[in-house]
């Protein structure tokens, strides 16, 4: 189910109508979320509902028995049942075909030849984000930094909420279930999550989606028929669709929650204004990035044994988190592109950058920053390596002719840098203003900002990137 859709729509106003009237009964409210959650998800393919079961039944039991037992070996097990569990899932369904066809490519390339077919292995929406989020859970328990829930209902909840069940944020266990104990539903901030919602929906249906059908899928479908210029603008507009695409999922998400009363995280904090590739994964898909540093980066050593082991756990935790976007080659080196350029900014900014920067060497980093995250997306994007080596040869072509697109595209690549570089909250005296006006107004507005979206967007509505994550 589509948030930008009128199934959406309908799901919504009733999931809100009974919210409203369960507020001030906890144990029916929770199951009625639970079961609208599972309604949301089970729309695309209720058989993959089991998978989220198991998750949350597993987890639940192994949390309870990590935390019951003193025994440090017994500890152990119970995790690893919990990891093995949802790393098996997680890998079957998204890196199966994928070692196959290698395994096959690398005995065909040693003058072996063995046919296998696609194994037709059907990605289940969202399980790269739910079984990170149990996973969490059973990490935090087994540090001692959580105690386990005894409700398997809440358990549930937590793994199913269906806001941010397939493309996140990525909720941390501790701060999802303090918020469902204290049996608060009321809505917190309706005007900022309705800001959420109508800014996410803006940068979904209008800036990504046209960006994407009208320049950047035809470059990276034919780069050879593209000038130079227009590939440039094609990679720009991809950095700009993925950021509109991604971000306007997780504030739609987050606006959402805040109707049903929850705070989550903020998942985006204008990326492409970083100055340096660290700075630039500190604003970029933030519960991701926190998630790997905290459980990935950390769990190696982190920076704690020497500059070798930093460069090294630094590489393994980028390697693993390109990896966990996609199980192919382009993935991989879009992780390891990332992880040399944080251990070289590492080493550089030790030896030379300990001043703070002035303003013309920040907007030189900003752009080196830039321009190397852009690099990087040409992998994300492509369809395979080759692909993305021929993008990069197409930027070599001409660039004395115009670029074949319409003044309302340069018009959007132009509205996506602004939202980069321009102070948050410059409007938020508007919505101040508006929220005071009478609801009716309100909602006629809304009403009419929806309209406007859907008219000015592509017909029909594209999946969200991240749902193929």
């Amino acid at each position: 189910m589509l948030f930008p859709t009128i199934t959406f729509a309908v799901f919504m106003t009733l999931v809100l109508a009974v919210h409203t009237v369960l507020l001030h009964r906890p144990t029916a409210w929770k199951a009625t979320m639970l079961v609208a959650s599972y309604a949301f998800y089970g729309w695309w393919d209720w058989r993959f509902l089991s998978l989220i079961w198991i998750s949350t039944i597993v987890d639940f039991l192994a949390g309870r028995a990590i935390h019951s037992s003193s025994d440090p070996g017994r500890r152990r097990l119970y995790l690893w049942i919990s990891l093995g569990t949802n790393l098996s899932m997680l890998g079957f369904f998204k890196y199966a075909g994928f070692f196959v066809d290698s395994f096959v490519g690398m005995l065909g390339d040693l003058g072996l030849e063995v046919s296998a077919g696609p194994l037709g292995i059907i990605l289940p929406v969202g399980i790269s984000f739910y079984t990170f989020q149990t996973m969490s859970y059973s990490i935090d328990v087994h540090r001692r930094v959580l105690e386990p829930t005894d409700s398997l209902l809440d358990f549930a909840l937590f793994v199913g909420f269906f806001p941010q069940l397939v493309a996140g944020p990525i909720v941390r266990a501790r701060d999802f279930l303090f918020q469902l104990s204290s049996n608060d539903r009321s809505p917190i901030d309706t005007t900022r999550a309705i800001r959420l919602i109508l800014g996410g929906l803006f940068k979904k249906m209008v800036l990504a989606d046209i960006l994407a059908t009208s320049l950047v899928d035809g470059v990276f479908a034919d780069p050879g028929g593209s000038t130079g210029l227009e590939t440039l603008l094609a990679v720009y507009g991809y950095a700009l669709q993925i950021y509109a695409d991604f971000s306007g999922y997780s504030d739609i998400a987050i606006g959402i929650a805040l109707l049903l009363g929850f705070r989550f995280p903020v998942n985006f904090d204008q990326p492409y204004r970083a100055l340096s590739l660290s700075d630039f994964w500190r604003r970029w898909h933030i519960s991701l990035s926190s998630w790997l540093r905290d459980y990935l980066y950390i769990g190696l050593g982190g920076n704690r044994r020497g500059r070798a082991r930093t460069a090294r756990n630094l590489l393994a935790t980028m390697l693993l988190g390109g990896l966990w976007h996609g199980a192919g080659w382009t993935f991989i080196l879009w992780g390891a592109i990332h992880g040399v350029g944080l251990v070289i900014e590492r080493w550089i900014t030790q030896r030379w950058l300990s001043a703070a920067p002035g303003r013309v060497a920040r907007l030189f980093r900003s752009l080196v920053t830039f321009h190397l995250v852009c690099a990087a997306w040409v992998f994300f994007r492509s369809v395979d390596v080759e692909r993305a080596i021929e993008v990069f040869a197409a930027l070599g072509g001409s660039w004395t002719s115009a670029p074949g697109m319409s003044a309302a595209v340069v018009l959007l690549l132009l509205v996506g840098l602004v939202t980069q570089v321009v102070t948050p909250g410059r409007l938020d005296s508007l919505w101040d203003r508006a929220a005071h006006l009478p609801v009716v107004v309100q909602a006629a507005a809304i009403t009419l900002a929806i309209l406007l979206f859907d008219a000015l967007g592509p017909d029909g509505v594209a999946p969200f990137i991240y749902f193929a994550f």
